[in-house]
């Protein structure tokens, strides 16, 4: 599954379900940034993420949850996902 909304300069995306994570990796600052993004995992699989004014983050996040696609942790940390 997949949502998005917008609120005002923020597009909030959201692809997958967080729930039963046992990590969630964060790229960006949400206390000082106005793009950012949460990824949450399980066993080092990408389950879900939520994605503040971060498309590039969401439509990969899309494609490796529903392609089961292994994703390496840092990279995400790093917003490494300029890959598509």
């Amino acid at each position: 599954p997949w949502f998005w909304s917008d609120q005002y300069d923020l597009k909030l995306q959201i692809a997958g379900l967080n729930t039963g994570y046992d990590e969630v990796v964060l790229s960006g600052d949400p206390t000082r940034d106005r793009d950012f993004s949460c990824f949450y995992l399980r066993g080092g699989e990408l389950l879900a993420a939520d994605c503040i004014n971060r498309p590039r983050d969401f439509m990969f996040s899309k494609r490796a949850i529903t392609q089961q696609l292994p994703v390496d942790r840092a990279e995400l940390m790093l917003g490494g996902l300029a890959r598509s």
